[in-house]
């Protein structure tokens, strides 16, 4: 009976060794883990807003005005939207059945949320798209499929 329990004791301890020996950063096709095709095509990317907060208040502390960064660019807040469209933040502005449509490029996407809203908000600040009225808005269009993404109002920039 001794014997039967360190040979069970022996054999447990092995197959530690064994599992453990191999230190590698590939995955391993065992039992016990994923097969590699499971790792294909999957995208991690890293949160860059704190998720537990909601996104309508998570920046209500911060206080922002255009003219900050307008202040810090020398040519102020038109120098700043022509580097937007040069960094490819911004892509065209046109009017589309009374609509004024703003245009945006594939770096937009790579922006935090707090400066997607100073981008369009910065665009508004400078053309005065929403001071006029109470209801005015302009629409936020992606630049390849020319489909809306969300729009900007007098209450900020909201995407879908």
């Amino acid at each position: 009976m001794q014997q039967r329990n360190l040979l069970v004791i022996g054999l447990f301890a092995v197959s530690l060794v064994l599992g453990a020996s191999e230190a590698s950063a590939q995955p391993k096709p065992w039992y016990w883990s994923w097969w590699p095709s499971h790792w294909e095509n999957q995208r991690f990317e890293p949160y860059l807003e704190h998720p537990k907060h909601p996104h309508n208040t998570q920046w209500d502390s911060e206080k922002w005005e255009p003219a900050d960064w307008a202040a810090q660019k020398q040519g102020g807040s038109l120098e700043l939207i022509r580097g937007f469209y040069s960094a490819n933040i911004l892509s065209g502005q046109y009017v589309d059945d009374e609509l004024p449509v703003l245009e945006v490029g594939p770096n937009f996407y790579h922006l935090s949320g707090q400066d997607k809203r100073r981008v369009t908000a910065l665009v508004d600040d400078y053309y005065k798209i929403t001071a006029d009225h109470l209801n005015a808005m302009y629409e936020i269009r992606d630049w390849r499929t020319h489909k809306p993404i969300g729009t900007y109002t007098t209450r900020g920039l909201h995407l879908q």
